[in-house]
């Protein structure tokens, strides 16, 4: 991307540790986070997200609510029968100093 688009102003990807990678390789060529280019993560994994430099900007996608409405549902589904449809948990932006 830097070579073939060099007015590239920001990398979302799609999880956390793709982020870090991003972000290292910026700062190893050196591309200044976030003043030239933002990245954002997605999943908000703060072992690699507090640890990269800059902290990353993620998405956290609720994945401990993700998990307790699969396990009620699977209950559910043995002891009686499923519930269809679709079953959605909100996310958010955590903002830190990579954007």
């Amino acid at each position: 991307m830097l070579r073939t688009a060099p007015d590239t102003d920001g990398f979302f990807c799609g999880n956390d540790q793709i982020a870090r990678g991003v972000a290292d390789t910026l700062r190893e060529r050196g591309v200044r986070v976030p003043t030239d280019v933002a990245v954002v993560g997605y999943d908000n994994w703060d072992t690699v997200a507090l640890a990269s430099r800059p902290p990353l900007t993620t998405i956290d996608m609720n994945l401990a609510e993700i998990g307790r409405i699969a396990a009620l549902e699977l209950l559910q589904a043995i002891e009686t029968e499923p519930r269809p449809g679709v079953h959605t948990v909100p996310c958010r932006l955590i903002v830190r100093e990579s954007s």
